[in-house]
């Protein structure tokens, strides 16, 4: 059972160091996940290509879902791959595809992306929090098996006491990624990776002190 924390905290410089050594030991195996990420997009726009040239705009629509659907499983895939590394467990390329709770994760992700385009609408500000607050409520779903409900409220009590904080790392794997695009876009092959990992390392500790139902 989780611990229970009034005050769940984790250290930024912590979490970054540890998924900087992640994406440097383990480069050759984030290469292959950007090279199947490569093969997805480019034979998705190719083929989308192909259809909206054929005119019809139903078969365009459903290959949007179709490819909507993809990509929510690679999505899957990374965070349970990242989660893998935080737990010091070997994770393999087959572990891309992930699809249980598939459905609650979909819908995780779009009640998540309406809630904090509502926050946005209003104003920036309550947009920021609500994507702060609600970050880790796909991870939820992948990791603790949540429905997608339960993930979103999980994700709101993990993240009590800081929002400034996650706010903070945020704003710092941006600017890490920011330096890995200007290092000729191939310094993101380590910078992408450490991203992800610090995000999975945060959540592991903030969930570790964190009573969820």
């Amino acid at each position: 059972m989780a611990k229970t924390s009034t005050k769940p905290r984790f250290v930024k410089k912590e979490a970054i160091t540890f998924a900087f050594n992640i994406a440097k030991q383990n480069i050759l195996f984030f290469l292959g996940i950007f090279v199947v990420w490569a093969f997805i997009t480019i034979a998705s726009s190719a083929i989308q290509g192909s259809i909206n040239r054929s005119g019809s705009f139903l078969l365009s629509f459903l290959f949007s879902l179709v490819m909507w659907v993809i990509n929510s499983i690679f999505s899957m895939g990374v965070i349970n791959i990242t989660l893998k590394f935080v737990d010091k467990k070997k994770p393999s390329l087959k572990d891309l595809y992930y699809t249980q709770k598939l459905f609650n994760y979909i819908l995780a992700s779009i009640l998540r992306g309406l809630i904090i385009l509502g926050g946005f609408i209003l104003l920036i500000v309550p947009g920021i929090i609500l994507a702060v607050k609600l970050q880790f409520a796909e991870y939820l779903v992948v990791d603790r098996k949540l429905n997608y409900d339960a993930a979103l409220r999980g994700s709101w009590k993990m993240t009590k006491g800081v929002k400034w904080n996650l706010f903070l790392l945020g704003i710092l794997l941006f600017l890490i990624n920011l330096l890995g695009l200007l290092c000729l876009a191939v310094g993101l092959l380590v910078t992408v990776p450490l991203a992800m990992v610090a995000e999975a390392y945060v959540y592991r500790k903030l969930l570790s002190q964190t009573a969820l139902k």
